[in-house]
């Protein structure tokens, strides 16, 4: 009958946009198992999405390198049995960009010891997130673990003066 977009499949949220008050708001929202092949998957739809938005190159490649380091987290290490899932959050309001990757894995444990055998690129993901962001913040537990990482490129400040 119509036209498949992006909001007619599960799991995920068209763009949306309101001018309210002089205030861009865009979201984005997608909901996939947690295997590596799918998170390189939420990481291309977010990349599309991403290049909706006025950004420079280099806030784009931040923001992709960033959200790919907790996804790749949570397929490596949120589900010890294999099976589980990652949600992929991203808003644009006003001059600000916010990227949410959460499961409902294990968590993080307080003390992480190395094992041999252990997926793990060498545990500098967290340490990368937080260097190419204005702002990150990490919730977890034994529910689960989110990510939150915010960036107020410049490109966006420039359109939205105060």
């Amino acid at each position: 009958m119509g036209e498949n977009t992006d909001g007619d499949q599960t799991g995920t949220t068209p763009s949306a946009r309101t001018g309210a008050g002089g205030v861009v708001t865009s979201a984005f929202e997608e909901l996939a198992p947690a295997l590596p092949n799918e998170m390189a998957d939420l990481r291309r739809k977010l990349t599309r999405w991403l290049g909706e938005l006025p950004l420079d190159p280099e806030s784009t490649h931040d923001m992709t390198l960033a959200t790919y380091e907790a996804l790749a987290n949570v397929a490596a290490h949120a589900y010890p049995d294999g099976h589980g899932w990652a949600r992929l959050q991203a808003t644009r309001t006003g001059d600000a960009v916010t990227v949410t990757v959460t499961d409902t894995g294990c968590g993080i444990p307080a003390t992480r010891p190395r094992q041999a055998g252990l997926r793990t690129s060498g545990g500098r993901g967290l340490v990368l997130i937080e260097k190419v962001t204005d702002q990150s913040d990490i919730d977890t537990g034994r529910e689960g673990t989110t990510v939150r990482m915010t960036w107020r490129p410049a490109a966006l400040r420039d359109q939205n003066p105060a």
